[in-house]
């Protein structure tokens, strides 16, 4: 697999008429896996090159597109999986030159080892050029997958990459492999319930500045061996959950004092293996040096009294420009059942260029919305005057006390009177 070649096939590919697009369930030398919609076969195609093109228009006048390949499966024997993923990722002399933007291994689903990287931005000719690189070991061949982009910038990458990305997650060297989808193995588990953790810090923010975060960090544990950091809303159940947003969850197996943890390391399905010491102390976890504390589901028909509020704000400034966005949520609760939302958000931001000084300044406030409310569990129901029904994910961090709620992951702390 050459990227000269690659770019002749995309430039033909780009300039040609298309043919109809691929999707859906494809088979090649053995493997399977789900082609993404609205890429197409290019001209002449190789039986020994699975590839599909797909051309974007970024609005500048210029040619832009992406190109997908697999190549046939190279025997283990010649060379191995890292050596050949060496050289795939190296055929391109400006990019084999630039440091990754991403670089790793970890194993699929199925446990076959898995190389991936990828690069940005190389230049041949007129065009800017990236590629992701993934190398799959199968135990007996090694497989090569690669996602080339032509001009790509913004929504368009992000598109390609997530066609390719989606690709690679349903990749199965051997049709007897299992699809992806984070699957308990027989002995795992060992936990039960939601537990969580605050977690607190500085962090840099977009603009310049840095921000003070608390966030309460939430491990949801199924008895069977699935786990999420996070406590889904509606009602769907752990499992759907995980398969909608994989990169949340894992599977974990207890063993004595330790907990052996496998999780989704990126979009690509890598999945990471690692253990950590483990300590019960009654409703406490401690995980490694975190202290984790279980939380208590609402008895049914819970209610409520006060006013809680969220709010984050951020901002900074560099040598030239400077910026601020700031949100507020208020959630009034009351004993008979009854509910009040209301917030703003706002934003700003200013630039100076040759001594003058540009400025913007956004906001919105938020329609109050009433109507009636239920808790359960770790569940928060909103029913709106209008009929409208949201479901929210609830708990209180501190037993006992309601001075602080987090609404789907967000931090409402309880107004004084």
């Amino acid at each position: 697999m050459l990227v000269r070649g690659a770019m002749t096939v995309l430039a033909l590919a780009v300039s040609l008429a298309w043919g109809s697009a691929q999707a859906g369930t494809e088979r090649f030398q053995g493997s399977v896996f789900e082609a993404p919609e609205g890429w197409s076969p290019p001209p002449n195609p190789k039986p020994s090159l699975w590839q599909a093109v797909r051309k974007y228009g970024d609005g500048r006048g210029r040619s832009s597109g992406a190109l997908i390949q697999i190549t046939s499966p190279i025997p283990r024997s010649q060379g191995g999986l890292q050596t050949n993923f060496n050289q795939i990722v190296n055929s391109t002399a400006d990019l084999g030159r630039e440091r990754p933007t991403m670089h790793g291994e970890g194993e699929t689903v199925n446990g076959h080892r898995m190389l991936y990287d990828s690069r940005c931005c190389g230049r041949m000719g007129e065009a800017s050029v990236g590629t992701d690189t993934v190398g799959i070991d199968d135990g007996e061949r090694v497989w090569l997958l690669r996602l080339v982009r032509i001009n790509l910038r913004g929504d368009d990458r992000q598109a390609a990459d997530a066609d390719f990305e989606a690709l690679v997650r349903s990749f199965r060297p051997r049709e007897s492999d299992s699809a992806f989808e984070l699957r308990p193995a027989q002995g795992d588990g060992g936990l039960e319930g939601i537990f969580t953790h605050l977690n607190t810090g500085i962090r840099p923010n977009a603009f310049g500045g840095t921000d003070f975060y608390a966030e309460s960090e939430v491990l949801n544990f199924e008895p069977g061996g699935l786990y999420a950091e996070a406590i889904p809303s509606g009602e769907t159940s752990l499992a759907d959950y995980c398969r909608q947003k994989p990169r949340e969850c894992g599977t974990y197996r207890v063993r004595g004092n330790q907990v052996e943890w496998r999780s989704v390391e990126n979009d690509y399905g890598t999945i990471k293996r690692r253990t950590e010491p483990l300590r019960r102390e009654g409703s406490i976890l401690r995980i490694g040096e975190t202290e984790h504390r279980m939380v208590e589901p609402m008895a049914p028909d819970t209610r409520l009294q006060g006013v809680w509020r969220y709010f984050w704000a951020s901002s900074g400034s560099g040598a030239f420009s400077s910026g601020s966005v700031a949100v507020e949520k208020r959630l009034l609760l009351t004993r008979d059942g009854r509910f009040q939302r209301t917030g703003f958000s706002g934003a700003t931001s200013t630039n100076e260029m040759g001594g003058s000084r540009t400025g913007v300044t956004a906001g919105s406030n938020r329609p109050v919305e009433t109507g009636r409310y239920r808790l359960e569990g770790y569940r928060l129901v909103l029913t709106g005057d209008d009929g409208r029904r949201e479901t929210l994910s609830i708990f209180r961090p501190d037993q006992g006390s309601d001075g602080l709620l987090i609404i789907d992951g967000n931090n409402y702390l309880k107004q004084d009177k």
